[in-house]
């Protein structure tokens, strides 16, 4: 591109000022005025001023061309440049739009768009031209002929191309060293173009907000050489005990391909260090951009960014891999209702649970480039259209890395654009309802964690505690992963770690099976996890404030479940309890873990209803089986008062039983008192494993 250095430059007008706004330039154009009016002394250019319009009429193709005046913008405030502009004659493909900070024609930031529906913001640095934010397609431009307001305003750290009031393309202000004070309108290419409007603005940007408990002594850790490089590192995310990180790579000689992203894996060593990272390999790693998303609780299932396509391409949405004994299966897509992404940038997270997912993407809706948006999983694996996490979130600079912390409420992320302390900070807040749409007011994660540089994709372990996150401060390369403590204010609520392996009740062998926590007494599915095809392994997180019933399921099997209280948390608890499952055969008894009573009482509790639901629902699907329910006490109290105990107890159980239609014919009930006991009576673990509630199949 030929370059016409052909700039006039003038100085500032104050139209108004106050202690919050102020007005630098406001121009109406009724006249030229200072700016330049008659024709260039190349020839190549006219300008006109017509009935408060300034017309530009540029005849040589290759020019390049911007008119200015002085307006010296404070980059510590906040700050608006708005132009009304059209384009009346000249190719589509020629831009035209709003020149800011420049110095002269070989330093200067653009603002521009095409009349194909294109915006992006640019600069001459040193009369090379660079992208700052690449071409963005929006429907917000208007057809030649018609008047588009442009504008360029700066809210944060984030500097943001709007057309028509629609914010298009963004850049982050603190890391593109500002060239000079003038401001005005710029072209490209042979066209007419008309200005009627000018108006420039400053004012007060709002303080931070940091949350409680900020350490600003609290400084980040690297994890080492090992996994920083010369590369650039990126956290993916983090197992839920904080002990196996996946992240990716990008420009590393392990890499299938180097430019491109990879994922990997370190361990998290007993002596506080991680082990050399390893490439996962395909088929996760393939020759495009490959980074992960989140890995379920128990480690067996990892969510990948991107479906993968049977030419070896990427496409648009999620997938997941599970573990083998192998390694990982082939990704399967899952596919994103009504998905479009108007940015090259994309990065998501599943909630713990993995039916919510949200996502950074750029839509025709968005506040500013990528927002922030929520995806409910359907039954089919697939997933609803996005949803905009709306206004409280999202900003018009770039929200990304979102984070769902363990207990499904607490949202961390990264932004330019709510207020910070220089490029991406990173931010948290918590969900108000079951919407997903309602948040509390962000906070920043304060000056220990965040800096004047980028920080993002951060994890938080279910302990709570501590962070992983990518900042470039200080990087060995570009980004590097680094440790921190987190603020109090930050932590996620409590949560209670059950863990432990899924073996037959008969060989205490392992087994592969679906693990299910529900809350008690509604039997609302909490989430889900498989344990280990290679142990038997498991571990979900539940979280503060409920009763929980857990249970492991596996063909072949009844479904067994243990009770786990997490009412009333003060912190993070680990719960190591194996889950038995008990081989569907005749003759075989089979406890009822979360059948409950009063002391002393046969009445049954609420929360008794999920687990005898679940034999319900086994009956009916086995019509011609037969049960002997059998009650059994501790020692506690006499022979003859545990005796009538056990028995009205077994005898409520097979009134809820018939209550919910099964045949009163198909069952017996007996109660044993304490003449059965499964372990001595002499301590309260041994009593409670014989205060019990069975079922026996005499006949199938």
């Amino acid at each position: 591109m030929r370059t016409i250095a052909i700039c006039l430059f003038f100085l500032l007008s104050v139209a108004s000022s106050s202690s919050q706004e102020r007005t630098l330039v406001k121009r109406t154009f009724d006249n030229a005025g200072d700016w330049f009016a008659g024709e260039t002394s190349d020839g190549n250019c006219t300008v006109e001023n017509e009935d408060g319009v300034m017309r530009y009429k540029e005849t040589d193709d290759n020019g390049f061309r911007y008119f200015s005046e002085v307006a010296t913008l404070d980059n510590t405030k906040n700050w608006s440049i708005r132009i009304r502009l059209r384009q009346t004659d000249g190719e589509e493909k020629h831009a035209y739009g709003i020149a800011f900070n420049a110095a002269d024609v070989q330093n200067v930031y653009m603002f521009v768009i095409r009349d194909d529906d294109r915006a992006r913001i640019g600069r001459m640095k040193e009369n090379a031209y660079e992208d700052v934010d690449e071409w963005t397609k929006t429907d917000a431009v208007k057809k030649q002929g018609e008047w588009n307001v442009l504008e360029v305003r700066k809210e944060n750290d984030a500097i943001s191309g709007y057309v028509n009031g629609k914010a298009v393309v963004t850049m982050t202000a603190s890391y593109f060293r500002v060239f000079g004070s003038k401001q005005g309108v710029l072209y490209y290419g042979a066209q007419t173009i008309e200005m009627d409007d000018l108006e420039i603005r400053q004012w007060e940007p709002k303080p931070v907000r940091p949350v409680l408990g900020v350490d600003p002594n609290v400084k980040p850790v690297s994890l080492g050489a090992e996994i920083n490089g010369e590369s650039d590192e990126s956290v993916d995310c983090i197992s839920s005990d904080g002990s196996v990180l996946y992240f990716s790579r990008k420009d590393h000689d392990g890499n299938v391909t180097k430019d491109k992203r990879d994922v990997w894996v370190t361990t998290k060593m007993k002596n506080g260090s991680w082990s050399a990272p390893k490439n996962l390999g395909a088929p996760i790693n393939t020759a495009g951009n490959n980074f992960a998303i989140a890995v379920t609780q128990d480690l067996n299932t990892l969510f990948l960014q991107g479906t993968y396509e049977s030419d070896g391409s990427m496409g648009k949405g999620v997938s997941y891999s599970t573990r083998t004994k192998d390694g990982w299966s082939a990704p399967v897509n899952m596919a994103i209702d009504d998905y479009e992404n108007l940015n090259s940038y994309v990065n998501s997270h599943l909630s713990p649970d993995g039916s919510v997912l949200i996502t950074s993407i750029q839509t025709r809706d968005s506040r500013g480039s990528n927002d922030l948006y929520v995806c409910f999983r359907k039954q089919n694996n697939t997933w609803t259209a996005p949803k905009n996490l709306g206004s409280v979130i999202n900003t018009q600079g770039s929200e990304m890395g979102p984070f769902i912390a363990g207990d499904g409420k607490t949202l961390f992320f990264s932004t330019t654009g709510h207020p910070g302390y220089g490029g991406r900070d990173i931010f948290v807040s918590r969900r108000l309802d079951d919407t997903w749409l309602n948040w509390s007011e962000p906070e920043n994660l304060g000056n220990g964690v965040n800096s004047d540089e980028h920080e993002t994709f951060i994890q938080v372990p279910a302990r709570g505690d501590s962070a992983y996150y990518s900042s470039t401060k200080n990087s060995l390369g570009q980004d590097d992963i680094v440790a921190i403590a987190l603020p109090s204010g930050a932590r996620p609520v409590a949560l209670l770690m059950a863990r432990g392996r899924v073996l037959d009740a008969e060989t205490k062998l392992p087994v592969t099976a679906r693990v299910v926590y529900e809350e008690l007494p509604s039997g609302r599915i909490a989430g889900t996890a498989t344990s280990s095809a290679v142990d038997g392994s498991y571990r979900v997180g539940l979280v503060n404030g409920n009763l929980y019933g857990v249970r492991a399921e596996a063909e072949g099997y009844y479904a067994l479940s243990e009770q786990f209280d997490a009412r009333s948390l003060g912190a993070y608890v680990e719960a190591d309890r194996d889950l038995y499952l008990t081989p569907i055969k005749m003759n075989v008894a089979i406890r009822l873990n979360n059948v409950f009573f009063d002391v002393g009482k046969y009445d049954l509790r609420t929360e008794s209803y999920p687990e005898l639901d679940r034999l319900v629902e086994f009956l009916q699907k086995n019509p011609s089986v037969r049960i002997a329910l059998a009650g059994h006490t501790d020692n506690v109290g006499s022979d003859a008062d545990n005796l009538g105990l056990s028995q009205n107890r077994i005898n409520s159980v097979q009134t809820y039983l018939v209550s919910k239609g099964t045949d009163a014919q198909r069952m017996t009930a007996k109660g044993f008192g304490e003449s059965k006991p499964m372990a001595p009576n002499e301590t309260e673990e041994g009593r409670q494993q014989n205060r019990r509630v069975e079922f026996t199949i005499v006949s199938r």
